[in-house]
């Protein structure tokens, strides 16, 4: 019995889901059923071996929460910190079949909502034309929800012009294939038979093993390795945390650019194919996922003299004001002691 009604739940959600669809294209309601046909869950949708996040919750309130919590920095912070705004759009935004356009937000309208209410001091790294120049590329993956590294370096070089830093050059860093194939996010979410036709591939760009790699977890404990690609996690069912580690409370980086630059990144996943890249422009960069961190920014930013602090998300935490709430405890909670590394 108890497994009947875990069955009509899910049942009903779907049918929920597609409710609000019908009602976001009302032409479909009478149309002959889109092509090719989708597979809906809770949180993502499926459609033509294509996973794909869905969006149900926009509003003027919850943008306007996003983009308060970044005003809060520029309100608390010297004036003489700068500060970057990139919001990534999601593998909806290109590539979809022209049937199934309208389930979906227009994702550019979005960043520009979200752009035109942050604070003046705030510097907008556009990447959404460039991503649609490249979209018939491997930008996205196909199981998961993140993007490549390949977009993250598309996403990079639009940083760099905005950030004033000459672009690393890709013959200085060889795409590799990891050999490894895997099945992302949302196939777990969804155990999707037509993703698991189609399973990812992790491709990289070979960085110097000279960068110092060291994370805090939220008791203030370091632990410091090399490099910023971790190889044991191709072995485990996360695989996209072979980028940095995934994401974890407190990251700091010691690289060897020797340009007197120090760059904070507040984000979330999808940073962490950026990241990488702008290592060869800034001798120390600090990494915090609100998400996960018990820290406190602000003391981060100021006790390391930090010039510049970058805010690094994919649009759809503009929908979940948990996110934006986290954002604000970056910026209220008290410090925790870091210890020493060694």
């Amino acid at each position: 019995m108890l497994f009947a009604n875990k069955i009509l739940n899910w049942k009903n959600i779907g049918l929920f889901i597609l409710f609000c669809l019908l009602l976001a294209c009302p032409g479909q309601a009478t149309a002959a059923e889109p092509n090719p046909p989708m597979e809906i869950y809770t949180d993502y949708y499926v459609i033509g071996g294509q996973g794909y996040a869905h969006f149900l919750a926009f509003s003027d309130k919850r943008e306007a929460a996003y983009a308060a919590a970044l005003n809060n920095f520029a309100e608390l912070l010297p004036e003489e910190v700068q500060l970057y705004s990139l919001l990534a759009p999601t593998s909806s935004a290109f590539g979809l079949p022209d049937d199934y356009a309208c389930y979906f937000p227009n994702q550019s309208k979005l960043i520009a909502r979200v752009q035109a209410q942050l604070d003046e001091r705030f510097e907008h790294i556009s990447i959404y034309d460039t991503l649609a120049e490249h979209a018939d590329e491997y930008l996205y993956f196909r199981t998961d929800h993140h993007w490549t590294a390949r977009a993250g370096y598309l996403a990079y070089l639009q940083a760099a012009a905005v950030m004033e830093l000459e672009p690393v050059d890709l013959q200085d860093y060889p795409l590799q294939d990891s050999g490894v194939d895997y099945l992302g996010s949302i196939y777990s979410a969804t155990a999707s038979s037509g993703l698991m036709a189609q399973p990812d591939r992790i491709f990289y760009y070979q960085l110097p093993d000279s960068i110092t790699y060291t994370y805090w977890n939220n008791n203030g404990q370091p632990s410091t390795s090399q490099g910023l690609y971790k190889e044991w996690w191709l072995k485990q069912p996360n695989k996209y945390a072979f980028f940095m580690g995934g994401d974890l409370p407190y990251i700091k980086l010691q690289t060897q650019a020797q340009t007197g630059r120090r760059l904070a990144v507040i984000k979330d996943s999808y940073a962490n194919t950026i990241i990488p890249f702008l290592t060869a422009h800034y001798d120390e960069i600090y990494v915090i996922d609100p998400r996960h961190s018990s820290f406190n920014a602000l003391d981060i930013i100021k006790e390391n003299a930090v010039d510049e602090v970058l805010f690094v998300n994919y649009t759809r935490v503009v929908c979940l004001p948990e996110f934006s709430q986290a954002l604000v405890d970056l910026t209220e909670r008290k410090s925790v002691l870091v210890q020493p590394v060694g």
